[in-house]
């Protein structure tokens, strides 16, 4: 389909650029509030603003922790990292991304707390570094596999990293501790990859009912209802190149930088949704 008028002004850079310092303030002051400065000893020599702005680049453009943009208002790639560690070990990030997630369900209408979600997975390639991985034979593919669960708006509600080389059935397992944070769901859309009986006495006991979707037997590509949802959220989360290649030491650090790469998409979405 050729692009039109209208859809060249709403991708146009310039508005593109409008958008993402919108959603760099909001995402900042959503986090001031989950991990608010210190209100004694030394204050932080760089804002949350700013600090994000250098993790956009880092997993948008894919660069190396050293090649960070560099300048005098810009901080080093030392202070980047210790201030996404501290993140990390705090959990700041889920709890931003569940809280945009919640804002993007009310602005749309829906319910704060999901019934429904779906579950699917993706092998991607890792890069020289040591770390774990595994080999997916019917992917063909040695590295890792992100396990990701999305409600029907294909927003994320859990992120897990396993090696590649572990099944679908058993990477569900991985995804227990991101069902219980979602007690209100009910239903949840799968594969046929998830089919075996354990994947179903999991979900049973969190109080959700499975629904397989899937053709036996099926060649080539086709829109499978619903699960379409979750592939278009893999396919938005390609567009950050930090995770194109899996290039992190632990399957921990890959999943924070999913996380983090889900933060932006999320908060890009709901920063379209506003301006709408």
């Amino acid at each position: 389909m050729a692009w039109t008028a209208e859809d060249r002004r709403e991708y146009a850079p310039a508005i593109r650029e409008v958008l993402r310092q919108g959603m760099l303030v909001r995402l900042a002051a959503t986090i001031d509030t989950i991990d608010p400065p210190a209100k004694t000893g030394r204050p932080r020599d760089w804002s949350t603003v700013t600090m994000l702005g250098a993790l956009w680049h880092l997993a948008r453009d894919g660069c190396a922790w050293r090649r960070l943009p560099v300048g005098p208002c810009l901080p080093p790639h030392q202070s980047v990292w210790s201030r996404l560690l501290r993140w990390r070990l705090r959990a700041v990030l889920d709890r931003a991304l569940a809280v945009l997630v919640a804002c993007r369900r009310l602005a749309g209408g829906r319910r704060r707390r999901p019934t429904a979600a779906i579950v699917d997975t993706q092998s991607v390639k890792t890069g020289p570094q040591r770390g774990p991985r595994g080999y997916d034979a019917h992917k063909k593919v040695k590295g890792r596999k992100r396990v990701l669960m999305v409600d029907v708006e294909g927003d994320p509600l859990g992120v897990r990293v396993v090696p590649a080389d572990v099944q679908d059935r058993d990477a569900l397992a991985a995804l227990a501790s991101d069902l219980a944070a979602h007690p209100s769901l009910r239903l949840a859309w799968t594969d046929l990859g998830f089919a075996a009986e354990r994947c179903g006495e999991l979900l049973a006991r969190h109080g959700i009912v499975r629904e397989l979707v899937g053709t036996v037997g099926r060649r080539g590509f086709v829109v499978e209802p619903r699960r379409w949802k979750v592939e278009q959220t893999f396919g938005c989360l390609q567009r950050y190149r930090r995770l194109r290649v899996d290039d992190e030491m632990s399957n921990e650090t890959s999943r924070h930088m999913t996380v983090l790469a889900s933060l932006f998409m999320t908060g890009m979405r709901f920063e379209r949704m506003l301006q709408a």
